[in-house]
């Protein structure tokens, strides 16, 4: 009922407009009807509209009485005015009686609009009372705006209720009438203030679609008030509230119920506010620097316009700027906030104080969504294959509101949205674009990264087949060559044992003899070399032999260790090198060599009391490389004077 009512009364004053515009006594005019109804059907039929599609809210009936209580004025005022021509309607004087406070019932929707908006009155029984105390508010500066001299009839037409106060009298009544509205409009405007203010997300969106939407209406208000004081008809005067509250209110309203999210509200009411303060402050430049140079150079030099208009000019742009920042700190705080987060934290990655990875963890903050992800497309994938910030791969849920990041016309990384709303995803491409250089740092970082552990992978693949090559080379040469060699000097002994020991040619095969023993050492020694056989019987074994024959004491931990054959051919190595820099360098007393592993992680240190102060050099380097060729790492520490310790990690 409270959504087919506005309609009915917007008929009904339309149909007593038209026929007091197209029969007796014509006191409006078809062109005055036709302007009145257009501009009062628009927030009637936005009204109508919004309620069919949001019954579940008063808001489309209270927007269709901006349109309908107008209208009813309007037909009070019309019917009234009859009082003064020949053929006055029926109860005329009792609208013209009306009628001289009627136009207080202007604002009746547009406080109701405020009072309901966005979902309605609280359910609680004060803000009943509080709404009808506004109605009685309204009807009492109605009856206080009574005034039986200031008509558009005839001065001479009798008021039938109040009398002709005395002046004094007449003004504290309407500043008591004045005083009421204000009040009222106050309390409306609070409570939308309030609304705000406890509202979610979504509350608040609607409700500065609302504030875009009405901002303008009470000070185009006061305007027609300076107006029409200044001598301006009433028409002209109150042109601009009543287009502002008739057109843009209820679109404003329409879109907040309907589609809060179609554009970004705060924007758009920030950069309406700035541009008017703009206005006015230019304005105001402006006139001071006319009235300053009239003072100086007189009233009608040109210099004054130019000067004024020169000055303006100048000042315009900054002054814009900051009245732009202000307004977006106070009417759009948190996208500043945004805003100044996501470039301080892109500043700290510039100079080093943060790291990049850092930008999902952000933006999961700044855009209130904690289940957002950042996904990077690495180079040489295929269309689909995404990775996280820490590497791993990770596939991009279909059903998540995907904001892809393009690079030359190439996608590099997706931005999947938890919970999508058309104005969370343009703040999400606002972050995308303020933090571009985190995410290109970390999609380098990534593709460097895989790079080096293709180089690690690589390199450890080699290690293992020099490993089985250098085995199979020591195995060959003790299985082949060296059986073969010692073969032949078998036979050639057997053959010497045959001859006269005084013969030349006993002498010759025992010189051959020898040869062949001399390269059967040499060839154990080169088999040797390519892998000790000493790791035959375990690294724990190997390195204890090693350290047997040490001229300084050596004391050696190591654990019962299970590894594969490069790694314990590598930590041999590493500690005999380690042994001999030590020896030849360090002048120490007593070594320690300790290994021990720890999950998948083996770890050598050999530490001794030698002088210090040890530098990376030919000996080290060669450590460094065995342990990097497996994708293990090297430290040193060796302070001058106070010993050095090697650490090699595997």
């Amino acid at each position: 009922m409270a959504a087919v009512l506005p309609p009915l009364v917007f008929g009904a004053a339309c149909a007593v407009q038209a026929a007091l515009a197209f029969g007796a006594p014509h006191t409006v005019s078809p062109a005055e009807l036709v302007l009145n109804a257009g501009l009062l059907a628009v927030p009637v039929v936005t009204g109508c509209l919004l309620s069919w599609r949001a019954p579940a809210t008063p808001v489309g009936a209270a927007l269709a009485w901006v349109g309908a209580a107008p209208a009813a004025v309007f037909a009070v005022e019309d019917w009234g005015q009859t009082v003064a021509t020949a053929d006055p309607w029926p109860a005329a004087q009792l609208m013209y009686a009306v009628q001289l406070g009627a136009w207080v019932w202007n604002l009746a929707g547009f406080v109701a609009l405020c009072l309901v908006f966005p979902d309605g009155l609280p359910p609680r029984h004060r803000w009943r009372i509080v709404s009808a105390a506004v109605a009685a508010g309204v009807f009492v500066n109605a009856v206080l705006s009574f005034d039986p001299v200031a008509n558009r009839a005839s001065a001479a037409v009798p008021h039938p209720v109040v009398l002709r106060l005395p002046g004094p009298v007449r003004a504290l009544e309407l500043v008591l009438a004045y005083a009421t509205l204000l009040a009222v409009l106050g309390f409306a405007t609070s409570r939308l203030v309030l609304r705000y203010r406890r509202g979610d997300e979504v509350v608040r969106q609607q409700v500065r679609w609302l504030m875009l939407g009405a901002a303008t209406v009470p000070v185009l208000l006061a305007g027609g008030w300076i107006a029409q004081g200044l001598g301006a008809p009433a028409g002209v005067a109150y042109a601009g509230f009543l287009i502002a509250m008739l057109v843009a209110v209820p679109a404003a309203v329409a879109v907040a119920v309907l589609r809060y999210d179609l554009f970004d509200v705060d924007r758009l009411l920030g950069s309406s506010l700035a541009w008017l303060l703009t206005s006015l402050v230019s304005a105001a430049i402006f006139a001071g620097v006319v009235y300053g140079a009239a003072q100086i150079v007189g009233a009608n030099s040109r210099l004054g316009l130019t000067g004024a208009a020169f000055v303006t000019a100048v000042c315009l742009l900054p002054l814009h700027r900051v009245l732009n920042n202000g307004v977006g700190q106070l009417v759009d705080r948190e996208r500043t906030v945004m805003v100044a987060r996501v470039q301080e934290f892109v500043q700290r990655v510039r100079d080093g104080r943060a790291e990049p990875e850092g930008i999902e963890g952000l933006m999961r903050s700044v855009l209130g969504d904690p289940s957002l992800r950042l996904l990077i497309r690495l180079p040489g994938s295929s269309a689909g294959e995404y990775v996280d910030l820490a590497g791993d791969p990770a596939s991009a849920d279909p059903d998540r509101t995907r904001i892809p990041l393009l690079t030359g016309g190439s996608e590099v990384g997706v931005i999947l949205l938890g919970a999508a709303s058309a104005r969370r995803v343009r703040r999400a491409r606002e972050v995308a674009v303020l933090g571009r250089l985190p995410i290109e740092v970390t999609r380098l970082r990534l593709e460097l990264r895989r790079a080096l552990e293709d180089a690690r992978s690589s390199r450890a693949r080699l290690a293992l087949s020099t490993a089985a090559e250098r085995r199979r080379l020591a195995r060959d040469l003790h299985d082949g060559a060296q059986q073969q060699i010692i073969a032949v000097g078998m036979r050639l002994r057997s053959v010497q044992r045959q001859l006269d020991p005084a013969l030349p040619a006993h002498a010759d095969l025992e010189a051959a003899v020898a040869a062949l023993s001399g390269t059967v050492a040499e060839l154990r020694r080169l088999a040797h070399g390519v892998r000790p056989s000493l790791l035959d019987d375990g690294l724990a074994a190997a390195l204890k032999t090693l350290v047997a024959d040490c001229p300084i004491p050596v004391d050696i931990t190591v654990d019962n260790i299970d590894t594969s054959e490069v790694i314990a051919t590598t930590a041999y190595f590493v500690v005999a090198e380690a042994l001999t820099n030590a020896l030849k360098h360090a002048h120490a007393t007593a070594i320690h060599v300790s290994v021990t592993q720890h999950d998948n992680t083996l770890n050598i240190e050999i530490r001794d009391n030698g002088c210090g102060g040890a530098r990376t050099g030919f000996g080290l380097t060669s450590v460094r490389d065995r342990a990097a060729s497996i994708g293990g790492s090297m430290s040193l520490h060796s302070p001058p004077g106070a010993g050095t310790r090697l650490t090699v990690t595997i």
